[in-house]
Formats: C-alpha cells, sequence, structure tokens
C-alpha cells in the first residue's frame, strides 16, 4: 500500500482542490490553496474538504472511472434488473459480463480499491490536522470532523463489500465470518491513521467494527450542525444515519436499520409524481438526501454518469446501446404505477420516449437503436452536455430498509405499513395484497419488487443480491447470451467465488503483507 496512498494523496490535495478549472502546479486560483497551508485557517480545511467530496465523483485515468458513480453503474450493470440492448461501446462492458472485477490486472479492481482508499487517506489528513486550526471554533471543527469519520467509514463499507465475503450471520444473528478452518474471514486493511506503510487485510468484522465505530461518532458530531440548504453535497446527520442504517441492513441487525432508517428520513419528503418524471438530475428534489452537483465546466472531455445512463445525451455509447428494465421487473408494475412511466412501451412513440436527442437540431438522433423497455429515468436538461447532479441517497431508501429490516425481525404488519407509505406516493391505486405473509422474499416479495424497481440505476442491485446470498439469474429479464455472456440460463451461485473482486495487481506487488481473494 505504500506507494498507492502516497501517490493518490498528492494527486487529490495538488489537483483536485475546490472547483478548481486550472492545474496547480501552472497556478493558484481563488478557490484553491496550497497542501502546506491546508491548517493556516479553517476556511482552507473547507477547500480542502470539498476537494474530497469532489474528488468522489471526479474521472481518474480511464473515461468510465468516474468515481463512484462508475461504481454505481458497475453495481447495477452487474445485476440483472438494467439489460443491454446491444452490444454498444468497450465501457462497462466486461462488467455487465462478469470478468473485470476478477482479473488482478484490469482497471475495474484498481480504479475501485485506490478511489475508495483515496477518499480515506484524506479524510484521515484532516481529522489528524483539524485541531490544529488556529482560532477556530469547536462547533464548526466538530462538524468537518463528523463528515471526514463519515466519509472514512462509508469508503471502508464499501471496500469491504466489493473486496470481501458477504457479512453472515447464524440463523440466531450471530456473526458468523469465520472461513472452513475456522479462521477469520479477510476483510480489508482497516486505515485509521494516514501513514506510507503497507498494511495487512483486517477481518471482516473488524472493518465493520471501525465502520460502525466512525458513523456513530459521525452522527454525535454532526448533531446540531447548521442545515445544508438546496445543495446537499456534504453529509450532514441524517446522512451518517442512513449510512448507518445501510451497515446495519448489511449486517442483519434489524432494530438498528429500521430505527436509523426512520430516524434518517424525518424532516424529508416522498416526491410527487410530476417530480419523478422530471429526470433525476436535480438534487433540489424534496427526497434527495446526498449527491454529486456536477457542474459543466467539471465535466471530463469524455465520460461521466450521465454519458452512459441518460437516456438523451447524444453519446456513441447510448446511441447504439439503450439500457432497458428487465421484462420481468416491469411487468411487476401496474399500470397506474408513476414507475412505469420511465420505461418505453412502444418504440414509435417520440413524444413521451424520444430517445437520444440532437442537439443541433432537437430531434430524436436517427442511429440510436430503439427498444421496448429502454428508460428515461436519467435525463439530462441539455443533451449536448452529459452534466446533472448524481443521486447517492434519497428518502425512499430508507422507506425501503425501515421495512425489509421491520419484515426480517417478523414484525410483517408494521413493515406493510411502512411500505405502504411509499407505494401509494408511487401508485394511487396501490393496495395492500390480502397475504402479506411473504412480504420479505428476498427474491419477489413485496418489499424487495419494490426496492428493485425504486432504486433501479442507482447503484445498489448487485450489492443487495451479495448480502441477501441471492444468485445472479438473468432470465426472463431480456438478457441474451451474446450480450451479458453469463448467466442468461445458468444462475451464478451465491457462494461462487466470483462474488468478490480481487485484490489489484499493484496493490499486491507494493503490499508485502496483502493476501489475494480466491
Amino acid at each position: 500500500m505504500k506507494r498507492y496512498l502516497s501517490a493518490l494523496t498528492v494527486f487529490l490535495f495538488l489537483l483536485a482542490l475546490g472547483s478548481c478549472k486550472k492545474s496547480y502546479l501552472d497556478t493558484t486560483p481563488s478557490d484553491q490553496i496550497d497542501a502546506s497551508k491546508i491548517f493556516d485557517n479553517l476556511n482552507n480545511v473547507k477547500v480542502a474538504l470539498n476537494g474530497i467530496y469532489r474528488a468522489i465523483y471526479m474521472q481518474y485515468s480511464d473515461q468510465e472511472q468516474d468515481g463512484h458513480p462508475a461504481i454505481m453503474i458497475v453495481m447495477d450493470f452487474m445485476g440483472e434488473d438494467i439489460v443491454h440492448t446491444a452490444t454498444g461501446t468497450i465501457y462497462f462492458r466486461g462488467a455487465y459480463r462478469w470478468t473485470d472485477h476478477r482479473s488482478e490486472l484490469n482497471d475495474l479492481p484498481y480504479f475501485a480499491y485506490r478511489l475508495y482508499y483515496r477518499i480515506i487517506a484524506n479524510a484521515n489528513i484532516l481529522l489528524e490536522g483539524i485541531d490544529s486550526v488556529p482560532n477556530a471554533p469547536e462547533a464548526q471543527k466538530n462538524v468537518i470532523k463528523g463528515e471526514c469519520l463519515a466519509l472514512r467509514g462509508w469508503a471502508h463499507f464499501m471496500l469491504v463489500q466489493l473486496f470481501a465475503k458477504r457479512y453472515s450471520v447464524t440463523e440466531q444473528g450471530v456473526p458468523n465470518n469465520f472461513d472452513a478452518e475456522g479462521k477469520p474471514n479477510l476483510g480489508v486493511p482497516v486505515v485509521t491513521k494516514y501513514s506510507l506503510d503497507p498494511q495487512p487485510r483486517n477481518s471482516v468484522e473488524e472493518v465493520y467494527a471501525q465502520v460502525n465505530k466512525d458513523l456513530d461518532q459521525a452522527m454525535q458530531l454532526l448533531d446540531g450542525a447548521p442545515p445544508r440548504g438546496l445543495y446537499r453535497t456534504h453529509i450532514d446527520k441524517s446522512v451518517a444515519q442512513g449510512l448507518k442504517a445501510r451497515v446495519a441492513l448489511t449486517q442483519s441487525k434489524w432494530t438498528d436499520a429500521a430505527y436509523y432508517a426512520q430516524e434518517a428520513l424525518k424532516g424529508y419528503q416522498l416526491m410527487s409524481n410530476t417530480s419523478y418524471l422530471d429526470g433525476f438530475t436535480d438534487m433540489k428534489n424534496s427526497e434527495w438526501m446526498w449527491g454529486a452537483h456536477q457542474l459543466p465546466e467539471q465535466l471530463p472531455a469524455y465520460g461521466s454518469f450521465y454519458a452512459y445512463m441518460s437516456s438523451n445525451f447524444n453519446s456513441s455509447h447510448t446511441r447504439p446501446n439503450p439500457k432497458k428494465i428487465s421484462i420481468s421487473l416491469y411487468n411487476s408494475l401496474s399500470n397506474t404505477d408513476v414507475r412505469r412511466k420511465l420505461f418505453c412501451d412502444n418504440v414509435n412513440d417520440y413524444v413521451n420516449f424520444p430517445g437520444v436527442i440532437d442537439a443541433s437540431t432537437g430531434q430524436p438522433a436517427g442511429s440510436q437503436t430503439r427498444a421496448l423497455y429502454m428508460q428515461k429515468k436519467f435525463v439530462v436538461s441539455d443533451p449536448a452536455v452529459s452534466a446533472g447532479d448524481i443521486p447517492y441517497m434519497r428518502v425512499a431508501e430508507m422507506y425501503l430498509i425501515a421495512a425489509e429490516a421491520k419484515a426480517k425481525a417478523g414484525l410483517i404488519n408494521e413493515a406493510a405499513d411502512i411500505i405502504d407509505v411509499l407505494a401509494k406516493n408511487r401508485d394511487p391505486n396501490y393496495t395492500r395484497p390480502d397475504n402479506i405473509s411473504d412480504i420479505d422474499n428476498d427474491k419477489n416479495g413485496l418489499i424487495m419488487m419494490q426496492r428493485r424497481i425504486e432504486l433501479w440505476g442507482e447503484g445498489f442491485r448487485f450489492l443487495d443480491l451479495k448480502r441477501l446470498k441471492l444468485p445472479l439469474d438473468r432470465s426472463g429479464t431480456g438478457s441474451t447470451a451474446a450480450l451479458a455472456n453469463v448467466a442468461v440460463n445458468t444462475p451464478i451461485d451465491p457462494d461462487n467465488v466470483r462474488w468478490q473482486f480481487v485484490i489489484p495487481r499493484r496493490e499486491m506487488q507494493a503490499n508485502p503483507y496483502m493476501v489475494q481473494n480466491p
């Protein structure tokens, strides 16, 4: 890890602070700060913190490496609910085919590994230095500490989900994270101090313990912090609570998951049906809790989340390969559910589903492939610019977490009451099924079907399949073997080693203590 951590930290502080348009090596604009002066005053620390948030969505060394939003795309492409209509470009194709994450020489494992450790390293630097800032009010320092701890906890959580085995408990809810020989399952290195020294992998239990410790401290420090306003790009207490709910759900801690999810959603409102069809690119939406506010001038020459996921941006990736929803998932929606309107039921309907737009004419691009069930959930405001806000967390997810946790705890009626609120908001004709005994069925139960359709395209499906110990099964989705190259008629068993990302070769070479995954 020695070469890895030192390189990433210098890169972030020299090139990614604030919202700079020029390199620090060329000049020092007013919205940047010299790395050696970060702790001269609190404003400089805030600029550095903004740099960490920007590092979450900035592009790294390739155009399919647009920070965490690129991992969101990978997580859904590795599931079954997004279906490719054609071969398209090479970008994310290996993720869809379940090949990239299993090669230690591939860019995907290396990108994911350095992305989240970069966030961790820089959060640690701020945590270690902020108390040295002169004349800084304690309350303001605590907010920055809380954000850094939440970011560090979230980044470790992402890493352990990708690179380790799923978190496992017995039927009695007792943690059971050991291999066949009784040795603790390996997680990822826990890094709580900035260091250039290589470190061994901690156990899965140790990683989750640190994640929870960071989030618990973050919630305390963020309690009473000033409101963020309409642009929710920074983590506040509600987001830290939402992260805590995600972690608890993954650990099968049902009481905690339900509690923190219900606490997190307080003060937010579910969006209207009109807002639901606006394109999912504006974080001023009433139910967005945390996201990226991506400006056009911050876009790389090629790439970005919307270059691959929007339905109307004119790119070589979207024109030949519009993304569609699984046929079986689409058919689970009632005709009065607003979410059904996000997916095309008539390829000749250019009014409701214009598809890719030629910005020069304002008309549909003639070279676009059109397909039944293609999506319009993600729509950019300007088809010539692939910029838009990117959702990391929404209130709807909190309803879904609370309902799932209640159901898993045996509180079926309480779970149904929670899911009713979300379902009735999306479908005015929704009625609770007479038989709700299977509400928590992990594959086709009411809660899981609501979760799959609600969070479609927002980066959850691979992680859901993994934590629930479900196979990847693309039968009945409309996926074809020629495109998917995997798991259309032969599901990938949940115990297959392919559910773990391999450790990248560069980390194996730089860290003598590192152990490779099977």
